[in-house]
């Protein structure tokens, strides 16, 4: 319950998140954009401390994608939780036949006893054993009669759960939610790779400059606020260069474990989902309008780089206000990475 509560949240909170950055971005609702920078100089030289960088850079899409996946990974949650609270409803349904059944037999037992103590009581004794031999013992009789008193709980509970609310609480920030019914759930939203908010996603390797530092394989999204997102693949998920995007993407997600009965009952430890988003939360982030990328010699052709200029902050800026942050991509051949060079120009 506390796993599926935690779930819950976390679709609203990453549905603030997405519509705050869209206002920020935009200005207002109903205002687009202008003069949005885009696109990477291409083949350009390296930037000096004199190249402009354009600060609070934010990408709307990483907050969709987000918002997405929260919404797919409640739906998957809420799937897998329904069958085990079935099983959890069937056997308190089972446990509730089993005391009643019990406690029938200790009372009939009881007032026998207390008929061969009393049997100058035969007035008093006869009629409440036979009401309790009498007692109706159908299944059907005790799930409904069980089911009933789990409804009007449920109810109780709604009800004063509603008294309790607080009025802002009832207010939504999101127009995209407004007139949609409490009750109404499992919605399904498309994949973050089908958004309009994308340009381009690709299976590629990425290193950063030092000796020491190796090839990571890494899913690398272009989108159309002009950033070059790059997310880590786990290395437990077997995939190379040149793999499909979508397959890459569903590795970032983890599994959906749910608690069960008999793991439970066997003291198994199940995984907690409340950082199940880790993943979906970019290694690297490239502002493209900040930067310059270039095609390697013939020794790497399948290798480019990219060059960002970043503000220094903090003691740095008595020093200079600009410095360069470069990061070495590869692909799985020449074609491809003179088409991931156009798309980060174009973007």
């Amino acid at each position: 319950i506390m796993t599926l509560s935690a779930c819950c949240h976390t679709p609203t909170t990453s549905l603030e998140s997405y519509y705050n950055t869209q206002l920020d971005f935009c200005g207002t609702p109903s205002e687009a954009s202008t003069d949005k920078p885009t696109g990477a100089y291409y083949d350009g030289p390296t930037p000096d401390a004199s190249t402009t960088a354009v600060k609070g850079c934010s990408d709307v899409w990483v907050q969709e994608m987000r918002y997405r996946m929260a919404v797919a990974f409640l739906s998957s949650v809420w799937e897998k939780c329904s069958s085990e609270l079935s099983k959890l409803f069937l056997s308190m349904k089972d446990a509730e036949c089993n005391r009643r059944s019990q406690i029938k037999e200790l009372m009939i037992k009881a007032t026998q006893r207390q008929e061969r103590l009393w049997i100058g009581l035969p007035s008093v004794v006869t009629p409440i054993l036979k009401e309790l031999v009498e007692w109706p013992m159908e299944r059907k009789l005790v799930e409904d009669d069980v089911q009933y008193s789990i409804r009007e709980r449920a109810q109780v509970i709604q009800r004063d759960e509603a008294e309790h609310k607080k009025p802002e609480e009832s207010k939504s920030d999101a127009p995209g939610l407004t007139g949609v019914s409490e009750g109404d759930g499992n919605f399904e939203l498309s994949s973050p790779l089908v958004s309009d908010l994308m340009c381009k996603a690709k299976v590629i390797e990425k290193r950063s400059p030092g000796m020491m530092s190796s090839w990571k394989v890494s899913l690398a999204v272009i989108t159309s606020d002009s950033f070059l997102q790059l997310f880590e693949l786990p290395t437990s998920c077997k995939l190379h260069t040149g793999s499909a995007p979508e397959v890459a993407f569903h590795n970032l997600i983890p599994p959906v474990v749910v608690p069960s009965m008999e793991g439970v009952k066997g003291g198994v430890k199940f995984p907690s989902s409340k950082y199940w988003f880790d993943h979906l939360v970019p290694s690297e982030s490239f502002a493209l309008p900040n930067c310059t990328v270039s095609l390697k010699d013939e020794k790497s052709p399948t290798t480019f780089e990219i060059v960002e200029t970043i503000s220094t902050s903090g003691a740095a800026q008595m020093f200079t206000k600009t410095m360069n942050r470069k990061m070495q991509l590869r692909a799985i051949t020449r074609e491809e990475a003179m088409d991931m060079v156009d798309a980060l120009e174009c973007s």
